[in-house]
């Protein structure tokens, strides 16, 4: 006999309460360093974990959708865990998530190797939709001691001040003592201002504290922004010394600038360009880099105007006649510009980590330069772009990621795009 409609067993059954404590198999970790397991049909999300372990976590969000956990115990695991470095870092063993260790160095756990693998992963998932050759990975000489510049942060906390970065919640400052990922003269100094009690006297809540790094000019720091008096640092580069004023952008990892700025070369020499355009160009390394080779027409835009300055007195003192430079927005700067050649051109992007978006691309697509090399330090937000330079006829040739930020969740990357069907 069938069951009466609206009987108990028509009903639908009772929701599941989710229990606080489950035990996980991490299956992969995208970009942004958190691994993934499932539990009840729902993705979970869970940081300080790798691939192929078991956890014991606690579920801490139920977002819907998904669900955020903080491990507790690792059961079985990753044959390429270590114990983490820094005693700051929020991974098991040391402080726990919880407790809000410093959030930024999500690899401290994992060997570099096994970093590099996940990260050349996470980019070959990001660009699962399109056809693209992915280079061989390039690591770094180092995953450690490599940062020239820390930006530590005061928070008064009663009558302690505390110096160092923010943690998850992007409100509380977490004391730095020292950084594993700094330059070793920026901790040695870093420990010569912090034991010295009238430099803490002379911070004040909301601080940003500076401290900085180039070989020529050692170690230096200052409050808040520099001024624009103080003395240009000089970087070193594969392309010879660049002044920097104190203020402006420059990549963070020497060694792997150098590497990047080769690759860049290298793309171009493979087909050498009449015009390159670079946007978001700064005091001017990757237009300077190009403009080395010998390509007639060099056009550097970017909005920092001091670095705009710092650029051209970098091509005079590299003796490179065959450059123009421009202080206005990306927008505005290709607005502005004529392409005579299109088919004789490559453009060079290197934008924040939001991206170019739709209007610049729009403007780009208007000149339409038959090549693309696009510098990202959010793959993210370049594979959004890259749907939409699709739609206006680029496909990707290559993309190669460079470990500009080990042990961090970021990482660079250099992708080719052209109109020319492969």
């Amino acid at each position: 006999m069938s069951p009466t409609i609206g009987s108990p067993s028509n009903l639908p059954p009772e929701p599941r309460t989710l229990n606080p404590v489950n035990t996980l198999t991490i299956t992969d970790v995208p970009y942004g360093g958190r691994g993934i397991g499932r539990l009840d049909g729902k993705v979970c999300f869970i940081p300080g974990v790798l691939p192929g372990e078991t956890v014991r976590a606690k579920i801490t969000r139920d977002r819907g959708d998904f669900l955020e956990a903080e491990p507790l115990e690792i059961l079985t695991p990753s044959p390429h865990r270590l114990k983490p470095t820094c005693p700051l870092a929020s991974s098991l063993g040391l402080r726990s998530f919880s407790e809000g260790g410093c959030p930024g160095c999500c690899y401290q756990h994992a060997d570099y190797e096994e970093e590099v693998r996940i990260k050349n992963e996470q980019l070959r998932n990001l660009l699962a939709r399109h056809t693209v050759e992915l280079l061989a990975p390039v690591p770094a000489p180092s995953p450690l001691g490599y940062r020239n510049k820390m930006a530590l942060h005061a928070q008064a906390d009663g009558k302690e001040m505390r110096l160092g970065y923010f943690m998850a919640d992007n409100t509380t400052i977490l004391d730095v003592p020292a950084c594993p990922l700094a330059a070793p003269p920026l901790n040695a100094i870093l420990e010569e201002r912090r034991r010295d009690p009238s430099f803490f006297r002379t911070l004040r809540d909301g601080m940003t504290v500076t401290f900085r790094w180039t070989e020529q000019d050692g170690a230096q720091w200052w409050r808040n922004r520099a001024s624009e008096k103080d003395v240009w640092l000089v970087e070193s580069s594969v392309i010879g010394p660049l002044s920097v004023p104190r203020n402006s952008f420059y990549q963070m990892n020497p060694a792997m600038t150098d590497r990047l700025v080769t690759a860049v070369q290298e793309r171009l020499k493979a087909d050498l360009p009449d015009t390159v355009i670079d946007l978001y160009c700064g005091v001017g390394l990757f237009a300077l880099a190009a403009a080395t080779l010998g390509i007639p027409k060099v056009l550097g835009i970017d909005l920092d105007g001091p670095g705009i300055k710092a650029a051209e007195h970098n091509a005079r003192k590299l003796e490179l006649k065959n450059t123009w430079w421009k202080a206005a927005t990306a927008q505005e700067g290709i607005l502005d510009f004529e392409l005579e050649h299109p088919d004789r051109a490559t453009l060079i992007v290197d934008p924040p980590r939001s991206g170019l978006g739709r209007k610049l691309i729009q403007e780009i697509l208007k000149h339409k330069p038959r090549r693309l090399l696009y510098i990202s330090c959010a793959p993210d937000t370049m594979v959004r772009d890259a749907a939409w330079l699709k739609e206006g006829g680029y496909s990707i040739r290559t993309s190669q990621l460079f470990d500009l930020f080990p042990r961090t969740a970021h990482f660079e990357s250099l992708t080719e795009f052209s109109t020319e069907q492969s």
